[in-house]
């Protein structure tokens, strides 16, 4: 992996040596789950890091200029919708969000298909943006084999309750979720109610401190308002020694503005745990 290739293309040279795209379908809760895998440049040396890229809610800030950068320095990336997002089967609720990730971790570790796309099986990262950051930290405190975690701008359910943004939340359900398959916008919003504390992301904080973690705070964010919803969760790591890492990036909520200094961030990162 060459973080330095992250803004830079290798010289057309043939096919053979040509990053790719492969179209996947994977299981989850019976329903398949559409996206796609991007596999490097064959004159990065392989078997690849790998970085399962979780979309927030519902998913319009996209992170394909993360995946491709990520994609250039060597990394092997694989972009899934969660149920009942663009395209995927099934009916969206926040409560599959870990169980979609959990089920594409272990598609990704398996030996047969680690050989097939070139997948470092020791170096698999999950990386989340938004709903996305939550997703991916509650979906690591149950892989073991997960090399990293990063969350950038993370949401926090839990913590959209206890700082009283329910409104904030069940608008941002009724409004932007529209384009997901969804009973209605209040089954959505019961979902979170009802689960809110093993949504948080401070829910099981212990196992998080076993696990390399990145979180990526967005200083200008209103969204996911860092000191509600990042931060607390950095205090309780650093508190038991966890292996933490916490970056501010001055931007809004989609880092808009700030998306070198974003894949610069999260790919020097996960370089650092890779040669590790």
């Amino acid at each position: 992996m060459d973080c330095t290739r992250a803004f830079t293309e290798y010289e057309a040279d043939s096919a053979e040596m040509a990053p790719e795209i492969f179209e996947l379908s994977i299981i989850s809760g019976s329903c398949h789950l559409y996206g796609y895998l991007l596999t490097p440049d064959k004159r990065m040396p392989g078997p690849c890091p790998t970085v399962i890229m979780s979309h927030g809610f519902p998913g319009y800030t996209t992170n394909n200029d993360l995946e491709l950068a990520l994609m250039r320095m060597g990394c092997v990336v694989i972009h899934m919708n969660h149920r009942g997002a663009w395209g995927s089967e099934g009916m969206y609720l926040f409560t599959n969000l870990k169980d979609d990730l959990i089920a594409i971790a272990k598609w990704a570790h398996n030996p047969a298909i680690a050989d097939q796309y070139g997948i470092d099986t020791e170096n698999i990262f999950l990386v989340g943006h938004s709903m996305g950051g939550q997703s991916v930290l509650n979906a690591a405190k149950d892989l073991d084999f997960i090399k990293g975690v990063a969350a950038m701008a993370a949401y926090d359910i839990g913590a959209a309750f206890r700082y009283h943004m329910e409104k904030e939340l069940f608008l941002m359900i009724e409004t932007e979720g529209q384009c997901l398959k969804m009973e209605s916008a209040g089954e959505v919003y019961e979902n979170a109610l009802i689960h809110q504390q093993e949504l948080s992301v401070l829910n099981r904080y212990e196992e998080l401190a076993k696990r390399n973690v990145l979180l990526v705070e967005a200083s200008l964010d209103t969204v996911a308002p860092p000191d509600k919803m990042l931060r607390p969760l950095y205090n309780k790591l650093k508190e038991l020694d966890g292996a933490a890492e916490y970056k501010a990036i001055t931007s809004n909520h989609s880092f808009m503005g700030q998306r070198m200094h974003l894949t610069r961030t999260v790919g020097e990162w996960i370089q650092s745990l890779a040669e590790v």
